[in-house]
């Protein structure tokens, strides 16, 4: 009797882990074949849960380091002017829908940052890891001055009041730190290949 029920475990056993390792392989392919925007969501998604229950309470020199200024910036960099537009633009959206900002703030600032990341990329299309990182660390210290910008300009006392030059160093240094990581989830993401001595703008996309 006992070897009856063992051999019927064993079975049942066989029988779950088919399926749950059909429903894994059959999301793995559903997500290795999707487009950008499905993946770039994804990633959105992700640094949103990591900005809320993470990073919101991890405050290095009393700054929570905002993960999408760090993504915009990748994705102008790896994806160039237009990409880095666009994929800002979804970091700022992402942003404007945690933050307590005017809503559309985040959208017009990241869109910039993305964009000018970017074009400056494409001055440097044969730059090295370190370089990399250090050009994302001064766009993302300068996505924060611009972020202040556009709070002056709507009189928002709660951010021209923050301290700015602060939060421009850690949010520089946490670019520095984790930028490599992040560019290969942008390339993920947007499905850019590592690109030799090609401009952004001209990295082949897709298979």
């Amino acid at each position: 009797m006992q070897a009856r029920w063992e051999a019927i475990h064993d079975v049942a056993c066989v029988d779950v882990a088919c399926v749950a390792g059909g429903w894994v392989d059959g999301s793995w392919a559903m997500m290795a074949g999707a487009g950008p925007l499905a993946r770039s969501a994804l990633v959105l998604a992700v640094a949103v849960m990591v900005h809320v229950g993470l990073l919101a309470h991890i405050t290095p020199a009393g700054v929570i380091v905002d993960p999408l200024v760090l993504l915009a910036v990748a994705g102008g960099m790896v994806g160039g002017r237009s990409t880095g537009a666009s994929f800002g633009g979804g970091c700022g959206v992402a942003s404007d829908l945690i933050l307590h900002t005017p809503f559309g703030m985040s959208l017009l600032v990241m869109t910039l940052v993305g964009y000018l990341s970017g074009a400056l990329a494409e001055q440097m299309p044969s730059a090295g890891r370190l370089m990399r990182s250090a050009a994302a660390s001064v766009l993302a210290a300068g996505g924060i001055g611009l972020f202040a910008g556009a709070g002056w300009l709507m009189d928002l006392v709660y951010v021209t009041e923050a301290p700015l030059v602060r939060i421009a160093i850690v949010t520089g240094v946490a670019a520095f730190v984790t930028y490599l990581s992040l560019e290969r989830a942008t390339r993920w993401a947007l499905i850019i290949r590592p690109r030799m001595s090609a401009s952004p703008e001209s990295t082949a996309r897709g298979g």
